[in-house]
């Protein structure tokens, strides 16, 4: 991964806030010009953290140009779990888990 995207970057730091269901990223994995990608379908917004759905996930990371390129010999699905644990490890290794929920909804 050449530059952590800002969206991974939050996901990893523990003083950032998490959903009401305690998460700090989800990810949804597509393909475009033969390349699978990554995108965050949770987003922090000015309002705290939004979550998106797939579509308009994948159009987000798009215009911003975050997502990530999934590893060659891997599976999204399978990226999206390293990148899961990577982010917990940082959030422990940083020195406390997010507590506070800052989650609205963009979707309906």
């Amino acid at each position: 991964m050449a530059k952590r995207p800002a969206w991974l970057t939050r996901a990893m730091d523990p003083s950032t806030p998490t959903t009401y269901a305690n998460e700090t990223m989800r990810t949804v994995s597509f393909e475009q010009d033969g390349v699978e990608y990554v995108a965050p379908t949770i987003r922090r917004e000015k309002e705290g953290l939004s979550r998106l759905s797939d579509e308009k996930a994948i159009k987000e990371a798009m215009v911003r140009g975050d997502a990530i390129r999934v590893p060659k010999g891997m599976s999204g699905t399978e990226f999206s779990k390293e990148l899961s644990k990577m982010v917990e490890q940082a959030r422990i290794h940083r020195g406390r888990k997010a507590t506070s929920t800052a989650e609205t909804s963009t979707d309906g």
